[in-house]
């Protein structure tokens, strides 16, 4: 054996009696009612874990730049940091914290910043937050519930976000910073400015989280995007949300691009963009239901909102969009079997593998529209929805006597079906294959490019639930 194979054997055992060591040093320390998390805090170094107890703890911390994992035993409900009277954010991360800084488990409660981070402020830092409650902070300046400022990047994961207040950013205010936000509830949160969250300069990433009856005295009380913010929102969920001016659910201005795909808008109120409102900005808007926001669905100044696959109230142009009531099966804005909004969803857009209830996101042969997924609709019901379609469609440029031609097909293959016969859902298949000739032979003629792309992926799509 060479002298240099030797060294490298040595060199790999010196390395993983290291990581042994290393691992071993690492400490646990315990915190519970009448000892301070601070004070533990001070102690540890980087790798240390600090387990707390159940009990209120009267303070407000300071991470210090250590890599340590913070949490309870109890989770939230039972374990508070509450920082009343202490004029000051209840937690910090302001040294460059990164993903091993973890707070995970706590009410956050009782901040009051004069500036920014009411509940948790950070800076430069990218620590992890999950399973944590932030609820009745304040700020003066921006973010109530927490702020990320200068490039901060958090990953914030099953958090709620409750009754915080703040000039800009209720809930959360994003300040050239891009968090990662998952599974979150931002519910009765106040700004003069994004009650829900403000992105400013941000291009957060927010999957499966509900923007509820959050209020706003200017703009955005939903979500206010402003100033080249470009967020990412997917399987969201935008309800009861009330701002003075504009935008209940969502504003963009100042250059700004979301990506809203899979998302819900419905009983938003403003007076201008109840769902959306757009200001020199220009989102695309993929498979959303926008129902029942007043005033407006969407509402553009200077701005262009791509919208396909999604059902608009008051009908908006572009592939795949509907204008019919979703049937709504409870409050909360999931699907009944009967819905328009099933099956007719563009899959290539859909990102993620579950829906806003966690369930699989794509369950029959297209994406629903919507935060929510429904049990895949039959073929029955998805040729009612294709007769519906053709109907409406017929005010937006379809060929009056195209109308009867490609509704006698569809009744035809209706009627075939209901037979229940083995050999009808051929016969419905052949009717169904006559009526994609006839659209492709007239497409920009008797009926419109868009209509025609759309009448042939839904009918492609019942055919195969057929077995063709």
């Amino acid at each position: 054996m060479t002298g240099t194979t030797h060294l490298k054997m040595w060199l790999t055992i010196c390395s993983l009696m290291l990581a042994v060591v290393s691992a071993a040093a690492a400490d646990t320390h315990y915190v519970n009612p009448g000892d301070s998390i601070q004070a533990a805090i001070n102690v540890a170094v980087s790798g240390d874990q600090i387990e707390v107890g159940p009990g209120t703890y009267s303070e407000a911390i300071n991470f210090n730049g250590k890599a340590i994992k913070l949490y309870s035993t109890g989770g939230p409900d039972v374990t508070t940091i509450d920082a009343t009277e202490l004029n000051s954010s209840v937690v910090t991360c302001t040294s460059s914290e990164g993903s091993g800084t973890i707070l995970e488990g706590f009410t956050i409660t009782g901040g009051n910043s004069g500036a920014k981070g009411g509940g948790m402020y950070n800076y430069l830092s990218s620590p992890t937050v999950t399973n944590c409650i932030f609820i009745s902070n304040t700020s003066v300046g921006s973010g109530g519930g927490m702020c990320n400022n200068g490039g901060t990047n958090p990953t914030v994961t099953n958090c709620n976000f409750i009754h915080n207040r703040a000039g800009d950013g209720g809930g959360m205010m994003n300040i050239g910073s891009s968090p990662t936000v998952t599974n979150c509830n931002f519910i009765e949160n106040t700004g003069y400015t994004g009650g829900g969250m403000n992105n400013y300069g941000s291009n957060s990433i927010v999957t499966n989280c509900t923007f509820i009856s959050n209020t706003s005295g200017g703009r955005g009380a939903g979500m206010m995007n402003i100033r080249d913010s470009n967020p990412t929102v997917t399987n969201c969920k935008f309800s009861e949300n009330w701002v003075v001016y504009t935008g209940g659910g969502m504003s963009n201005e100042e250059n700004c691009n979301p990506i809203v795909t899979n998302c819900t808008f419905s009983d938003n109120t403003a007076s201008a963009g109840g769902g959306m409102y757009n200001a020199s900005s220009n989102p695309t808007v993929t498979n959303c239901i926008l129902w029942g926001d007043t005033v407006n669905e969407i509402v553009n100044e200077s701005s262009i909102t791509t919208v396909t696959y999604s059902d608009v109230e008051g009908g908006w142009a572009g592939t795949g969009n509907i204008d019919f009531d979703p049937l709504f099966a409870d409050d909360d804005g999931r699907l009944l079997a009967g819905s328009p909004c099933i099956d007719v969803g563009n899959n290539a857009a859909v990102t993620v593998t579950t829906d806003l209830d966690g369930n699989p996101r794509i369950q029959g042969l297209c994406v629903d529209m919507g935060a929510f997924e429904a049990t895949p609709a039959t073929p029955e019901i998805m040729l009612a929805n294709l007769r519906a379609y053709i109907v409406e469609q017929v005010a937006l440029g379809i060929d009056a006597e195209m109308e009867v031609s490609l509704l006698a097909k569809v009744n035809a293959a209706i009627a075939a079906l209901n037979r229940g016969n083995p050999n009808d859902a051929k016969v419905a298949m052949n009717d169904l294959k006559a009526l994609v000739n006839q659209v492709e032979a007239q497409a920009g003629n008797k009926i419109t490019v868009e209509a025609a792309e759309v009448i042939i992926d839904r009918v492609n799509a019942i055919i195969t639930a057929l077995g063709g």
